[in-house]
């Protein structure tokens, strides 16, 4: 019984007891403060669960940002016996995947540079797979594209970019967009040096969606290339 009530009973005397009119008047105060509570305090869980969703969306999508950006800027093009100028960095490109030979977490030693494929699988999630090289005659080999990876690691989900909100775009030294019909081709993959990253993500145990965008340049591309 609230404290006001017991007041009225005491005021009154037990004897005269209290009158509906007042009976009424503490229920509807008594609904009152707790509507007035119970929206506040769903309120509060709803913005405790906002900024909790956007943390645990946040740290997918930072970490998948950060790992995918240094692959890119520290690729680099993989000389070959077979001709003097070396293959490009990028392997392969398309909107939703890509594929580059970097130095990134290559070893302690950085003797050889590794193959990194990002792209995003069934579950919507950004995975990233690994091939390692084998030094041949002084130069890194890899396997075939379609051998089974080294290694296999996710770095987030859930990716939510629609079919309109490409994952990668190239470009050439002069900012021009190559790739446009979907797929890099040699002659495009080897004039890329930056390539912009979008990325939308949404963690699994969340419901906001975090984007993130960066075009990240690839200061290595003029290395080992010969006059004509």
């Amino acid at each position: 019984m609230s404290p006001w009530l017991k007041d009225v009973i005491r005021r009154h005397g037990e004897d005269d007891g209290y009158t509906l009119v007042e009976a009424i008047i503490v229920m509807m105060l008594s609904a009152l403060l707790m509507t007035v509570a119970v929206t506040f305090f769903t309120t509060v869980s709803m913005q405790t669960m906002h900024a909790v969703g956007t943390r645990q969306s946040t740290a997918d999508a930072s970490n998948i940002m950060n790992v995918v950006s240094t692959s890119i800027r520290a690729a680099v093009r993989n000389p070959t016996a077979a001709s003097p100028n070396p293959d490009p960095a990028i392997v392969a490109g398309t909107r939703t995947s890509i594929t580059v030979i970097t130095y990134t977490d290559a070893g302690p030693s950085f003797e050889l540079p590794q193959r990194l494929r990002y792209s995003v699988d069934s579950a919507g999630r950004m995975t990233e797979e690994a091939w390692r090289a084998t030094e041949v005659g002084g130069y890194a080999v890899f396997p075939a594209l379609t051998a089974a990876p080294a290694s296999k690691r996710v770095l987030g989900n859930v990716v939510v970019n629609t079919a309109a909100e490409p994952l990668f775009r190239y470009f050439d030294a002069n900012g021009n967009q190559l790739g446009v019909g979907g797929t890099l081709n040699a002659t495009e993959r080897a004039a890329v040096t930056s390539v912009r990253f979008f990325v939308k993500v949404r963690s699994d145990t969340s419901k906001e969606v975090v984007v993130l965008d960066n075009t990240v340049g690839m200061p290595n591309m003029d290395l080992g290339l010969t006059e004509d």
